[in-house]
């Protein structure tokens, strides 16, 4: 085309007689040169381009075939008949402009005369004004083909343009709303600036009625008409009542108190119907204000099935934009791709002058990003402009993210503030188109095309300006990605070279490509090029591959979770020492552009300060757990031990005052044997409690038949269940179940059940005890136990209810520990204002039977009679059986403090029986025990012991009967009654 035109302006055609252009070319030239005879050169392949010079205003549109030279006479007459028609139209629009003229002067004198006839001759001047007014009608009317103009005809988004005029309001006015009803976006075929001054006259019009609320709606008119309708409602005054429809649209009418000239609805009727439209207006049906509806051909593509009549950027262009991608592509400097783009727009619009303005996101200001063909004054002036709705096209266009053509610099009221430093270096128009970031939603620049006349954009220029800003937006985005690439590559590398967290990166065969120096500082030597498993314990590196493999094998994309290896502690065998290094393993897979598997950055991270202050921190805790908990033992000891303690002594002392009489000194004895019960048991409770926990307690594991165990606890508890009135009920009649388990303790476990169960059980209550499945249930009727109570019901000295029932809060405490001892459970459940149940399972085994119970002697009805050998160091125990064998004068006591003094004792005179206490000044008892057994050659006497430890005796030793401390007189003297009586010569 270019070659053509050369030839064109070859053939003596003058260009300021006939001008021969591309079909892109007519819009711009046709609007800053209206007389102007233009021949458009269009491809007869392509109907679109006929019909785009036509509505671009071209005289003669002559077609030929691509590639191909209009032929010169076929050119010459295309001339000739440009020039012709040309110069028809320019004297047809001078015609009616100086008959409107003649016409409108006319009516003004008779005006003027009927105005000096009113006081004299009012009826003559009345007729004489109506004349007038009917004459300034038909003037109005007359021009009219002189407006119109010739001026391009463009298609137009309605829906964004109508947007953008609403949002342009003047400060204080009121900004209409519009609502696009089922169409997002619909085109007109109109001419670009009698549009906007048309919808500007019908919004004003609604201000100056005194409306708070304009309203636009643009909706799709009839199908078969094949319109689009533009309805604009106000609340303001609405029509005059003597106003019929048609009274609104005539010229010079108004019937607002803003003063106005009666031409804006007049304007905009008369822009209707030269688009092939029409423009009504008529009062609200039931409210104030007025309704304005215009229609006008809908020409959206889509409603003909055709492509829109509107030639595409040519060939060449395409080439440019290809140029200008493959430059971003090279990762070319970004002023050189956007200098690039301006040059491409200049060339395809002949006359203008373009740059690119980039936004400052922080500041909201504007800087210059190219266009080299602004006067530098210029440019500098406007370097640094802040957006907003007053600053120019391209502050504006930042500013509302929209296009903004100001097709007189000189008249239009965004250039107030720089107006005088845009046209005295020769720019009258200025279009701004802003450049967005779509994805991140933002406005990145603006492109700015510049004319040196008055001049508005076709739709050639503005399907180029839109391919253009989006190359723009493309290369300014890709400039900013590649600067935060390379910035965050420095970041990255940076880190990865100081931080002393040791990164490596791993292939996925699990060899280490690379490593910073805190990676190889942790191993103690260079581990490039090494496996993972050569770095981190084969075992730990066997997990860590399973899971590096199990990710490479999964599939990317929606869904699948994150790449993250799963964090692990691992053993870092470091070079030269025998202990390895722990490290937390983390790390994530890196993929490639196609969701591939690369490799894997591993992180270690060194535990080592970690652990030993988790460590110091750990023991810390324990110790002060240790210390808490040894001062609430103690401190419920205390309390425990005191309660009885009190009652001990109190009525000790009254005792030894002799001032009791015979009933007070039996109650007080009485209280004084219960509290040192209370004592006795206490103590036994905590030393078992202690022996469970400490693992040393000793146990007799025996099958055991439970229903047997249930009778035996029932028969000792009943005289308690009695006096309390609570019904005791055993087993049923079933086949006997066996359990392994210490009979001993067992029943010290369901001794504390039941008669927990009795005493937390009101009178008329019920304990019941079952067998079921090798295990042991005890339910009672009691209260119940509160959920909240039931975590801490094993706790040492831990009571469920405050009923005030007696008790240490040992025996549950107890009980489970014992129950696991033996291999067992012990559980509960319990429901308020039921009653709880607790069960106590155990290993079954297979029944057998039991070896026959050692037995003790039966008492016999001789006195005893012997030598007893008491070796005690405790003073008051010595007096107490020294007081008790007192009845028997038939038995001889001799007392020893020590070891040694036994053996003296002994060796002076054999004893009948021995009686030994264990914790002895000078050993211990059990050893002294079993050296007499070793001299004797198995022929020890009998022999007792007496013991505040565990009632166990050593297996050596088990015929040797043990009794606790404080020992009951009456068990100790029944024993060596007993002893001394079966061995006594009969």
């Amino acid at each position: 085309m270019h070659e053509i035109l050369r030839s064109d302006v070859a053939t003596g055609f003058a260009p300021e007689e006939v001008r021969v252009v591309r079909v892109g070319e007519v819009p711009s030239l046709r609007q800053s040169s209206p007389d102007l005879p233009i021949v458009a050169l269009v491809r007869s392949s392509s109907p679109g381009e006929i019909i785009a010079a036509q509505l671009a205003g071209a005289d003669i549109v002559l077609a030929c075939a691509d590639g191909e030279r209009p032929a010169p006479d076929d050119l010459a007459a295309a001339c000739a008949a440009a020039r012709v028609l040309a110069a028809r139209a320019a004297v047809q629009r001078g015609e009616t402009r100086r008959a409107a003229h003649e016409i409108a002067g006319n009516a003004s004198a008779v005006s003027m005369a009927a105005q000096l006839l009113a006081a004299e001759v009012p009826t003559k001047s009345l007729q004489l004004q109506t004349l007038a007014d009917q004459g300034a009608e038909l003037a109005w009317r007359a021009g009219r083909a002189a407006r119109s103009g010739r001026s391009p005809l463009v298609q137009l988004d309605l829906v964004a343009a109508v947007r953008s005029l609403c949002r342009n309001s003047r400060p204080g006015e009121v900004v209409p709303t519009v609502d696009a009803v089922d169409c997002r976006s619909v085109r007109v075929l109109v001419d670009r600036l009698r549009f906007a001054r048309a919808i500007t006259s019908v919004l004003d019009n609604a201000r100056r009625a005194g409306s708070t609320s304009i309203e636009v709606r643009i909706s799709r008119g009839s199908p078969d008409r094949n319109t689009v309708e533009l309805t604009v409602t106000d609340n303001g005054q609405g029509l005059p009542g003597d106003w019929d429809e048609g009274t609104a649209l005539r010229p010079f009418t108004t019937g607002w108190a803003t003063p106005g000239d009666g031409l804006g609805l007049t304007e905009a009727a008369e822009f209707a119907a030269d688009h092939g439209g029409t423009l009504t207006v008529e009062s609200r049906a039931c409210a104030a204000g007025s309704v304005v509806r215009l229609q006008l051909p809908d020409a959206t593509p889509h409603s003909r099935g055709q492509r829109a009549p509107i030639a595409s950027p040519s060939s060449d262009g395409d080439w440019a934009i290809a140029r200008i991608l493959e430059g971003i592509a090279r990762r070319d400097p970004l002023e050189h791709s956007l200098q690039a783009l301006i040059t491409a727009m200049e060339q395809h619009l002949p006359g203008s002058t373009c740059s690119i303005l980039l936004l400052d996101q922080s500041a909201s200001t504007l800087h210059h990003g190219a266009g080299e063909r602004l006067p530098a004054p210029y440019r500098a002036a406007i370097d640094g402009v802040r957006v907003g709705p007053f600053a120019g096209s391209c502050g504006t266009a930042a500013f509302t993210r929209s296009e903004v053509i100001a097709a007189d610099i000189g008249t239009d009221e965004r250039w107030i503030d720089y107006r005088a430093i845009a046209l005295p270096h020769g720019l009258r128009s200025c279009w701004s188109t802003p450049i967005l970031d779509v994805d991140r939603g933002i406005v990145l620049g603006t492109f700015a095309v510049y004319h040196a006349v008055s001049w508005v954009p076709d739709a050639a220029a503005t399907e180029l300006v839109q391919r253009l800003t989006h190359v723009a937006a493309i290369a300014i985005g890709t400039a900013e990605l590649y600067e935060h690439l390379l910035e965050s590559e420095a970041r990255f590398r940076s880190t990865f070279e100081t931080t002393g967290l040791g990164i490596a990166l791993v292939n996925l065969d699990g060899h280490i490509q690379q490593a910073n120096a805190a990676f190889s500082a942790m191993a103690g030597r260079a581990v490039t090029g090494l496996r993972l498993a050569d770095v981190v314990d084969p075992g730990d590196a066997r997990a860590v591959a399973a899971a590096m493999s199990a990710m490479s094998d999964r599939q990317s994309g929606p869904g699948v979770p994150g790449d993250r290896l799963p964090s692990a502690e691992v053993r870092v065998w470091v070079a030269g020492q025998e202990e390895p290094l722990w490290a937390a393993l983390s790390g994530s897979l890196i993929r490639g552009r196609d969701g591939d598997p690369r490799h894997f950055c591993v992180e270690l991270f060194d535990l080592t300060e970690r652990r030993r202050v988790a460590q110091a921190y750990q023991d810390r805790a324990i110790a002060e757990a240790a210390n808490h908990a040894k001062s609430e033992l103690l401190a419920l000891v205390s309390h425990e031990l005191r309660t009885p303690l009190n009652a001990v002594i109190g009525f000790a002392q009254l005792l030894s005052a002799n001032r009791l009489t015979k009933q007070q000194e039996r109650e007080g004895v009485g209280h004084i044997l219960s509290a040192g019960r209370h004592l006795l048991r206490l103590i036994n409770d905590l030393i078992d409690l202690t022996g469970a926990e400490s693992g040393q307690l000793r146990l007799t594991p025996e099958p055991v038949a439970l229903s047997h165990a249930v009778r035996e606890a029932l028969e000792i508890v009943a005289g308690l269940a009695d006096e309390r009135s609570v019904k005791l009920s055993g087993p049923d009649d079933v086949p006997e179940e066996w359990a392994e388990a210490d009979p001993q303790r067992l029943r010290q476990v369901l001794l504390n059940l039941i008669g927990n169960g009795i005493k937390f059980t009101p009178a008329g209550g019920r304990v019941t005890i079952g067998v079921e499945r090798g295990a042991i249930v005890v339910t009672d009727t009691g209260p119940g136990i509160a959920p909240e109570q039931l975590e801490q019901l094993f706790l040492p000295f831990h009571r469920a209810s405050e009923t005030g029932a007696e008790g240490s809060g040992l025996g549950l405490a107890l009980s489970q520990r014992l129950t696991a001892a033996m291999g067992g459970h012990l559980t509960v459940a319990s429901e308020l204002g039921v009653g709880s149940t607790f069960r106590v399972e155990l290993a079954a085994c297979a029944p057998k039977h039991a070896n026959p119970a050692r037995t003790r002697d039966a008492v016999s009805d001789h006195e005893p009679r012997g030598r007893v050998l008491y070796l005690e160091d405790d003073p008051a125990s010595r007096l107490l059986l020294s007081s008790a064998l007192s009845r028997w004068p038939t038995v001889t006591l001799d007392l020893a403090a020590t070891c040694a003094e036994a053996r003296s004792l002994l060796a002076k005179s054999p004893a009948d029986l021995l009686l030994i206490d264990i914790g002895l000044p000078d050993g211990n008892g059990w050893e002294f025990v079993q050296e007499l057994a070793a001299h004797a050659n198995g022929h020890l006497p009998p022999t007792l012991v007496v013991t505040a430890g565990p009632r166990t005796a050593p297996p050596a030793l088990a015929d040797v009967e043990v009794f606790g401390k404080p020992w009951v007189v009456d068990e100790i003297l029944g024993a060596i009654s007993r002893r001394l009586t079966s061995s006594a010569p009969s």
